[in-house]
C-alpha cells in the first residue's frame, strides 16, 4: 500500500465501496505502540531482574562474610 503523504500513513484513510471514508490508523498506531511496548518490557525485565539478584547475592554475602 502505498500513501501521498505522511499524513495519509498516519491517518490511514480510505474510501469504502459505498462511498464511505474510514480511517484505520488509530487503532494500527495503537497496536504498534502496544507492541513495541511489550517488546521494551521483554528486554528490560530481565536486565533489571538480574541486576536485583546480584544485589541480593551481595548483601548475603556481606552478611556471611561479617557474621565470620
Amino acid at each position: 500500500m502505498a500513501f501521498e503523504s505522511l499524513n495519509d500513513l498516519f491517518s490511514m484513510c480510505y474510501t469504502a465501496p459505498i462511498g464511505d471514508i474510514r480511517c484505520h490508523g488509530g487503532y494500527v498506531w495503537t497496536a504498534y505502540g502496544i507492541a513495541t511496548l511489550i517488546l521494551v518490557a521483554n528486554i528490560v525485565a530481565p536486565l533489571l531482574r538480574r541486576r536485583q539478584v546480584k544485589q541480593t547475592i551481595r548483601r548475603k554475602l556481606k552478611r556471611e562474610q561479617a557474621s565470620l
